[in-house]
C-alpha cells in the first residue's frame, strides 16, 4: 500500500525543519539534528542514512529545502516557501481559527471567483469553509467572526487558488443580516459571541 503523502518520510522532513525554521546536521550524522522530531523517530530507526540523505538531496533539487555546507563540515537545512506550501497542502487536517476570549464586532469576510477549470479546488475550499466555521453570505461569499488572515492563505496556496481570493472585514451588514449572520455563527459553532 502507497503510503499518503503527509506519512511520507519527505513530508515528514519538510514538517520537522518547517516546525524548527533551521537545522543543523553534523557531517559525521546527517539526521542528528532531524531525530528528536517524534513524527520522524521511528523512520530514522527504521531507515538508514542512506535513504535520509537520498531524501534530503530530492528536497533541495525540488527547491524545497535549502542545504548548504558549513566550512566544520556540516550542513544548516532551511526550508524554503515551496517546502512551506507542500508541508501546507498537506496538513489542512490540523488547521483550526482560534477563538479570542471576546469577539471584536468585526466579519471576517472571504470572497472568491474562481475559474470554472478549477471547480475541484472551489468545491474543496468551500467544504474546508464549513469544516472551519465559516458561514455562508452568498456561494462565493462566507463569513466568520474571528482573526483567520492566515488560515485563509494557507488554504488559497494549499488549493493553488490564491489569487482568486479576497478577504476584508467589515464591522457591519444590514441591520437583520448581521443579527442574523450571528445567530447563525452561533447555532453552527456552539459559540456565543461576546463583545
Amino acid at each position: 500500500m502507497r503510503k499518503r503523502p503527509k506519512d511520507s518520510l519527505t513530508h515528514k522532513i519538510l514538517k520537522a525543519i518547517s516546525v524548527a525554521g533551521i537545522v543543523l546536521i553534523a557531517a559525521s550524522n546527517p539526521y542528528f539534528g532531524l531525530a528528536f522530531f517524534k513524527g520522524i523517530r521511528r523512520d530514522l530507526e527504521r531507515k538508514e542514512w542512506r535513504d535520509f540523505y537520498v531524501q534530503l538531496k530530492k528536497l533541495q533539487k525540488s527547491k524545497r529545502l535549502n542545504v548548504e555546507q558549513n566550512p566544520d563540515g556540516s550542513f544548516t537545512v532551511t526550508i524554503t516557501q515551496l517546502g512551506k506550501d507542500h508541508v501546507a497542502k498537506y496538513d489542512l487536517d490540523s488547521l483550526e481559527i482560534k477563538k479570542p476570549e471576546s469577539w471584536d464586532g468585526l466579519w471576517r469576510i472571504c470572497s472568491f471567483d474562481i475559474p470554472s477549470d478549477k471547480q475541484v479546488a472551489r468545491c474543496a475550499l468551500i467544504d474546508k469553509l464549513k469544516e472551519l466555521g465559516f458561514i455562508m453570505i452568498q456561494k462565493s461569499v462566507w463569513a466568520h467572526p474571528f482573526e483567520c488572515r492566515e488560515e485563509l492563505t494557507v488554504l488559497g496556496r494549499a488549493f493553488n487558488v490564491e489569487s482568486y481570493m479576497y478577504c476584508f472585514m467589515a464591522s457591519d451588514f444590514d441591520g437583520h443580516q448581521n443579527n442574523n449572520l450571528k445567530i447563525k455563527f452561533e447555532r453552527k459553532n456552539k459559540v456565543m459571541l461576546k463583545n
